[in-house]
């Protein structure tokens, strides 16, 4: 199940094996700004009692309109309501909201019929200003401070029946940073279908709510644990002339399940692959080695300059571990294993090479922040491939296709907890021939530096890094709206020789 792709703007990234579940996600998109000053909001159900008031308004130093709730001392609770259609999936709901005074009571729930499953509020807790959420058993907890007459960003992803029986879950956000991570629901529901604002009864209180959104977060689904879309994957890649697949090598699932998937179809022979090896498989690096070394003999591992396995360390590597797979290799009888590895800088690709005694650099991928073009982007790259080559001799250069990381700011993962920086690591999206004509640039950079590019091979960064954004793997929009897979396409027509002619890729 894929969510992190989920929103509209990221729809384009899809692969071609997607189904879209949910059209149309928006359940509640409303800012208020056409509404007339004065009335209350359009589209909710408005409790008002005596002493109290909720009305559209304008306020100072803030473009637009917003929602202004607020109760005295004597009165019961402003409140605003908005159902919208029941959701047995996840869900993620924004707003923006201050309180002229902070730490009064203002509330936001999240509900499934008569149950709350999320209770947010402030309150003064003998003078901390804090905004808290009422966890399960029934007491408050602390997300963070806050101040008064300051207006914050509010995100929360609920999902009440996740995938793969994971218990339900909803986090915090509080201007694009995680507070709350994986918190029970207040009270237990299947469904989620409405949303509400309040001000504390019996108490003064002064709210303004303005940018108001539901979505549907598992709007895709992704499935890609199956035989038949990796066989297709597989056609896809011969019929562009790749030649073979680096695979990150999980030995763990689920991680591993794609390259299980490879060897496990009819069709392997007709695309080969090697290995990238990080931590994952270095943590275990006795127990890990054997299995790969059995696979060095495999008709479908990639070879290069005669025979000879070729393998990539990311980030990863020691002298020791290197030694012990050209000793591995030596006893079974097989050729010497080509050693490529990979870092961030050439100097310190020059270095790491040196230290474990590796055959060549490279680099697993390049991008550029702030939506720089792509063009500035496969510029920097070419440069890099003469800064390694000085720095270390043997290169085998990175193409990459793109790069952007905002998903991963809007989705946050748990291996990445220092993901603010996301949102500005992206780079706009390459046409089809842009990427071709770095390819084309990294193929003959190949044929000119013969003694730089021994292996004569080079790396795509990536079949389908779809939500860091390197993809060459068809897309659903591309399959759907043009009929082909159009990065293929283009990568399928640049030359392999120095002539210029069609030739044996090593892509």
């Amino acid at each position: 199940m894929n969510r992190t792709l989920s929103p509209d703007k990221y729809h384009f990234r899809l692969p071609f094996y997607t189904d879209i579940t949910v059209p149309r996600p928006m359940l509640i998109d409303q800012k208020f700004d056409g509404e007339t000053t004065g009335a209350a909001p359009a589209g909710w159900d408005v409790t008002t009692p005596t002493g109290s008031n909720a009305s559209v308004v304008e306020v100072s130093g803030r473009a637009g309109k917003s929602v202004h709730l607020q109760s005295s001392s004597g009165s019961a609770a402003a409140t605003v309501a908005r159902a919208f259609p029941a959701q047995e999936r996840a869900v993620t709901v924004q707003w923006q909201w201050k309180e002229t005074t902070a730490g009064q009571g203002a509330l936001a729930r999240l509900s499934g019929g008569a149950s709350v499953a999320v209770d947010l509020a402030t309150r003064d807790d003998i003078g901390a200003k804090e905004l808290v959420y009422r966890a399960s058993n029934g007491s408050w907890n602390v997300v963070q401070a806050i101040e008064s007459d300051t207006w914050y960003s509010i995100k929360i992803v609920i999902d009440p029946a996740p995938p793969e029986a994971a218990a339900p879950f909803f986090d915090i956000f509080v201007n694009g940073i995680r507070k709350v991570r994986s918190a029970a629901l207040r009270e237990s529901t299947a469904v989620l279908d409405s949303l509400a604002f309040g001000t504390r009864e019996g108490s003064p209180c002064e709210l303004y709510i303005d940018d108001i959104s539901v979505r549907v977060t598992e709007s895709v689904n992704s499935d890609a644990t199956l035989q038949d879309v990796m066989d297709q994957e597989i056609q896809y890649a011969k019929n562009a002339g790749i030649d073979y697949w680096a695979f990150v090598y999980y030995p763990q699932q689920p991680l591993a399940r794609a390259r299980e998937l490879y060897f496990s179809s009819e069709r392997k022979g007709e695309v080969s692959w090697c290995a990238i090896l990080d931590g994952n498989f270095t943590g275990s690096y006795g127990t890990n080695l054997p299995h790969l070394v059995a696979q060095f003999s495999e008709p479908n591992y990639q070879r290069v300059l005669g025979g000879r396995p070729l393998v990539y360390f990311f980030t990863a590597a020691t002298a020791d571990q290197v030694a012990k797979m050209r000793a591995a290799c030596s006893q079974a009888g097989l050729p010497d294993p080509y050693i490529v590895v990979m870092a961030w800088t050439a100097q310190g690709a020059a270095d790491l090479k040196a230290a474990v005694g590796a055959d060549a650099v490279s680099r697993y991928a390049t991008g550029e922040r702030n939506g720089q073009p792509y063009s500035r982007l496969a510029d920097a790259e070419s440069s890099l491939w003469d800064q390694y080559a000085a720095a270390a001799g043997d290169v085998v250069p990175t193409v990459s296709t793109g790069w952007d990381k905002r998903p991963r700011y809007d989705y946050p993962l748990s291996w990445e907890p220092n993901y603010t920086g996301f949102k500005d690591e992206w780079t706009q999206q390459a046409t089809p021939q842009e990427i071709a004509k770095h390819l084309h640039g990294a193929v003959s950079w190949n044929n000119t530096h013969p003694d730089n590019a021994s292996a004569n091979t080079v790396l795509v960064y990536a079949w389908n890094e779809f939500d860091e954004g390197g993809w060459i793997c068809p897309t659903l929009f591309e399959i759907r709206d043009a009929g082909r897979p159009l990065r293929l396409d283009a990568i399928s027509d640049v030359p392999r020789t120095s002539s210029g002619t069609p030739g044996r890729r090593t892509l």
